[in-house]
């Protein structure tokens, strides 16, 4: 199989080299009207890397998006800026893709900056009636996961485009890629944590610059957008909306107003969230219960 490198860029002018550096094959970067000096890095770059400016700024999903498109390789290999691979990364990971039924694989996740936590093998749990994703550590062999992080993965093109690649609506940042590898599994499309395949990643290198405030309220907002869009199961459903009005009044109580704000915001796309799980439904093969019982340990309190 044949790969391709796609690499979103949001002012990330100060990692572009050291991310593109020594990597194999075809590049395609997509700026997302970055306002630093990444478009005149980019100009300098390889022969092999093929720049896609966007005129306006849509966030991950939207620049990920026109590089899938641009690309015509089997397989996509999604990294951040922020992101150094190390050698021979993809050796181990590119087999695991002749399972005709494998969506996604992701490598190991170093963060040397977070006490070399790794961030690849993704899982999640519920607690009072809302979902929350983590990562498992100390895995040391290729393993079923919930989904691959949006920072270091590969995927099979094919079904991208059957899935409509990551969905903008989570845009500008958080839960894309949690949704991404949801909905695959919905269809019995597996994601896989290989971790003989290593990436470095300097967290949230860019996010890191924003606003926090503004950040805790996408985060909120696309969490409860990733439940309405996704679950279906009765006793999920039921225990979301029982606890959710708890959970909003203490978030109240404690001044926790991006949380709020995260709601409110998340409320106006509710419909729209609703309609494309049904959607969705139609092509669903695997229950909430069957990928939770695969992908995640936790359960609801």
């Amino acid at each position: 199989m044949n790969w391709a490198f796609v690499i979103p860029n949001y002012n990330g002018g100060r990692l572009l080299e050291k991310c593109l550096d020594g990597l194999p094959g075809h590049v395609c970067v997509v700026d997302d009207a970055s306002t630093d000096n990444s478009l005149k890095i980019l100009g300098n770059a390889l022969g092999h890397v093929r720049v896609i400016a966007r005129k306006a700024n849509g966030g991950f999903s939207a620049a990920v998006n026109d590089g899938i498109h641009a690309t015509e390789s089997d397989l996509v290999v999604l990294l951040n800026t922020d992101v150094e691979v190390q050698p021979g990364f993809l050796d181990s990971v590119l087999p695991l893709f002749d399972d005709p039924d494998v969506f996604a694989v992701s490598p190991r996740i170093i963060v040397p900056g977070l006490g070399n936590l790794d961030e690849g093998a993704k899982t999640g749990f519920w607690r009072h009636g809302m979902f929350y994703t983590d990562q498992r550590q100390g895995l040391s062999g290729v393993t079923p996961i919930l989904y691959t992080s949006g920072c270091a993965a590969v995927y099979r093109r094919s079904m991208l485009l059957e899935l409509g690649g990551f969905d903008e609506v989570y845009s500008p940042f958080y839960w894309e890629d949690c949704d991404l590898g949801y909905r695959a599994w919905k269809r019995g499309w597996k994601s896989l944590y290989q971790p003989a395949g290593v990436v470095n990643h300097q967290h949230a290198a860019s996010i890191s610059k924003m606003n926090a405030r503004y950040v805790s309220r996408v985060r909120a907002r696309n969490g409860l957008l990733f439940v309405w869009r996704n679950i279906d199961d009765p006793r999920l459903i039921s225990r979301h909306k029982r606890w959710l009005p708890l959970v909003l009044s203490r978030r109240a109580a404690a001044g926790d107003l991006s949380f709020i704000n995260g709601w409110k915001d998340a409320y106006a796309h509710r419909k729209q969230a609703v309609q494309a799980r049904l959607r969705d439904s139609r092509r669903r093969v695997m229950s909430d219960g069957e990928i939770l019982a695969q992908t995640c340990a936790g359960t609801d309190q």
